[in-house]
């Protein structure tokens, strides 16, 4: 075999390795309650300065941005100025604040907050139990005597760490029943303000959120109101000080515009000051600059040889050069030190000609993204013979957004490996565009390895995107409702304006259908398709359909009986229907309320049959405005009935006529619209409505959903009468206490 022959048969064989290799997925980084955050993050006081408080709440476009309030000295103060003033007199950092404020109230995202939110902003003296119209609870309401309190009670906790209720680190505990180990001071001092798993796992999620540095490696950002661009790297940001260092690097259409607090997450590294390949002389060597690497030629008689122009030559001082690394020495026996592209007419691939070494490339694209301003050459494959080749292919660089042609999942790339964004919210709140998006192979893309996946919570990005279902102000049952559980909510807000016992875990039942819908959708379910019914396969209780073995429906037929009329073996045979085995594809229900951060929510099977099934109200709300972000749901769960007919049939029933299971779709006289309604029953915890309704009367929409109704012959009563209450327009959320 001829030396160049093997070299192509060698990259063959390790892009074939790489392939059909062990797939290797690095799980998202998982919640542990025993360290929430260090003791360092919890009294930092020089990351942020006064101004970027304001600009963090400017970026959020939170209502406390321009909210004034009279401070504990007397004086009226805007709120930034308030959380940093506590910040610094108790020498705890003012992030802690603002999450805080998020956590407990939500109004560093609310742009409309009530005054009882601000009065009650940090949640201090606010407990389980606790009425707000008690005199010792009382003196601790508004907005800056909660900020002051607060920070004033962490710093007392560290400083009167012997005191018995206040918990320890390293020191193991219960909280919720399960236990927990703090290993940081910080973590402790959160469980005895918030004593808590729910309250604490969101706390640290809108830390992550908003203070790590979650773009990779790669990225190109600028804040909104200035020009600096900066490459994020080795989790610094370092700035182009000009144009050419730019364009020499990388392509400004990657650029992405942040906020900039979003920017004050990372440290501000080494500025990039010298266009990429520059040739740069000190008063004692000359180099060339390979991009953070300085390579010093032998002499300068091989800068002439190499044709090198004497114009090109940018003089430094030695301080300039300093701290770059040193790379090899360029001798007049180097070939292309710069690189070159070498397109192998004969073989239709790619390689990268340096330093007398030839670099198979992965696809071509890579040859078009990493390497755009790189001279490209046509050679036959008789012309590597006198080359030495790498064994491994390139890949594209970092930063770069792929695809395959045959999915819709969008990865970045970062250190050779791909990173799935989690979803379409993860990837516009992040600011990527689709128009960077690089289409490539099914086999190209495979041959990349898995890296961890990018899930961002968009809506806690800014009050455009908000969601307020997460606070942890208390709920007030306003309708008086005799059932045990129901939540009435603002949509799309999520703001809570009536309740009861919204936070005990109940069965789901047939609520659990809106998720494998939402699976399905995820998994591409194919609508063309047909599922043949098998009942050893897809069996399940009320076989409403009377479905024989061997019978074939379309896959969208299958979607709306499982919807609209609750049919149970519809939703196995649809979840069977994806690429996922029905195991895998519960594991990914699950993936998705930890992604949304239902974290009192768990799913065992995919009809809602079993009674492990469960979720609170709370957080069903969460879930269920999630769902209705889906139009071809939200349109589905809209019908009052749905017909079909088998594809192929066994027992001469092949048309079907459904209709949906919530009787009130069909009811007259209601002075609201419903445009959206699940419901779910099981005989041991009752029944459970979710409604996206439309008062008829101001044209506003609200969410309503009841959990364990014990009186299935009236279980319409109470979702129509709380449906009706909301939709007179004569409701208010109480601001008294």
């Amino acid at each position: 075999m001829t030396k160049h022959k093997f070299a192509f048969f060698t990259v063959f064989i390790n892009i074939f390795s790489l392939i059909f290799a062990p797939a290797i997925t690095l799980a998202q980084t998982d919640f542990n309650p025993n360290f929430i955050i260090s003791d360092t993050e919890m009294r930092d006081l020089g990351s942020w300065t006064r101004n970027d408080i304001q600009k963090f709440l400017d970026d959020k476009g939170s209502y406390l941005r321009k909210y004034q309030d009279t401070d504990i000295d007397g004086m009226l103060k805007p709120a930034a100025d308030i959380i940093y003033n506590a910040a610094i007199a108790n020498q705890i950092n003012p992030k802690f604040l603002l999450v805080t404020l998020q956590k407990e109230q939500s109004l560093i995202t609310d742009d409309q907050p009530t005054q009882k939110q601000l009065d009650w902003a940090t949640g201090y003296a606010v407990c389980d139990g606790c009425f707000l119209s008690d005199p010792s609870v009382q003196k601790h309401k508004g907005f800056a005597k909660q900020v002051d309190d607060t920070a004033s009670l962490m710093r007392w906790y560290y400083d009167n760490r012997d005191i018995s209720f206040v918990k320890k680190k390293d020191t193991p505990i219960r909280i919720d029943n399960t236990e927990v180990t703090p290993q940081s001071w910080a973590t402790a001092f959160l469980y005895t303000y918030t004593p808590h798993l729910h309250g604490n796992k969101n706390f640290w999620r809108i830390w992550n959120t908003w203070f790590s540095q979650f773009y990779p490696d790669g990225t190109l950002l600028k804040a909104v109101d200035q020009d600096d661009i900066w490459l994020i790297q080795n989790d610094q940001r370092r700035k182009f000080a000009n144009k050419s260092a730019l364009l020499t690097r990388a392509d400004p259409k990657m650029v992405i515009t942040v906020g900039g607090s979003d920017l004050s997450n990372y440290t501000i590294g080494p500025e990039i000051s010298f266009a990429n390949y520059s040739i740069l002389k000190s008063p004692t060597q000359t180099y060339l600059l390979d991009y953070d690497t300085l390579r010093p030629f032998e002499s300068e008689e091989v800068v002439r040889k190499l044709g090198y122009n004497p114009q090109e030559v940018v003089e430094v001082e030695e301080n300039e050069v300093a701290n770059y690394q040193r790379g090899e020495v360029i001798t007049v026996e180097t070939k292309a030190p710069q690189g070159v592209i070498f397109r192998i007419t004969d073989s239709n691939t790619y390689y990268l000609l340096k330093d007398n070494k030839l670099y198979p490339l992965l696809d071509k694209k890579v040859a078009e993204v990493n390497y755009k301003n790189m001279v490209t050459e046509k050679k036959k494959l008789s012309d590597l013979r006198q080359y030495e080749v790498s064994v491994l292919p390139l890949g594209f660089k970092n930063g770069t957004l792929v695809k395959s042609s045959g999915s819709n999942r969008v990865y970045v790339i970062e250190n050779d490996k791909k990173r799935h964004i989690a979803d379409g919210d993860t990837f516009a709140g992040m600011g990527y565009k689709k128009s960077n998006i690089i289409t490539v192979g099914d086999l190209v893309l495979a041959a990349i390895p898995q890296g961890e996946s990018i899930f961002l919570n968009a809506n806690l990005i800014s009050a455009k995107n908000k969601f307020l279902g997460d606070s942890e102000s208390l709920v007030e049952d306003l309708y008086k409702s005799k059932i045990p559980a129901y939540l009435v909510a603002e949509y799309p807000s999520g703001r809570i304006i009536s309740g009861k016992d919204i936070d005990t875990r109940r069965p789901m039942a047939s609520f659990t259908k809106l998720l494998t819908a939402y699976e399905a959708l995820e998994q591409k379910l194919d609508f063309l398709k047909t599922t043949a019914y098998d009942d050893a396969k897809h069996g399940a209780e009320g076989n409403v359909l009377q479905l024989q073995n061997g019978e074939k429906i379309r896959n969208k037929d299958l979607f709306n009986a499982m919807l609209v009329r609750s049919v149970n073996n519809t939703a196995r045979m649809v979840a069977q229907a994806t690429s996922l085995g029905e195991d895998d594809f519960v594991m990914a229900m699950n993936g998705l309320l930890e992604k949304w951060g239902a974290d009192s929510s768990s799913i065992v099977d995919v009809t809602g049959i079993d009674e492990e099934n469960k979720s609170t109200p709370r957080d069903f709300l969460k879930i269920f405005t999630k769902v209705l972000t889906d139009s071809t749901i939200k349109d589905t769960l809209f019908q009052i009935s749905y017909s079909f007919t088998e594809v192929l049939n066994k027992n001469k029933i092949a048309t079907h006529k459904i209709t949906n299971t919530n009787d009130l779709l069909s009811r007259s006289g209601r002075n609201y619209r419903i445009l959206a309604s699940k419901t779910g029953y099981l005989e041991d915890s009752g029944s459970n409505m979710a409604m996206l309704v439309q008062s008829r009367v101001d044209k506003k929409e609200y969410i309503i959903i009841t959990m364990g109704d014990p009186d299935y012959a009236k279980r319409f009563e109470e979702p129509h009468n709380l449906a009706q209450w909301i939709s007179t327009g004569k409701v208010k959320i109480t601001n008294s206490q």
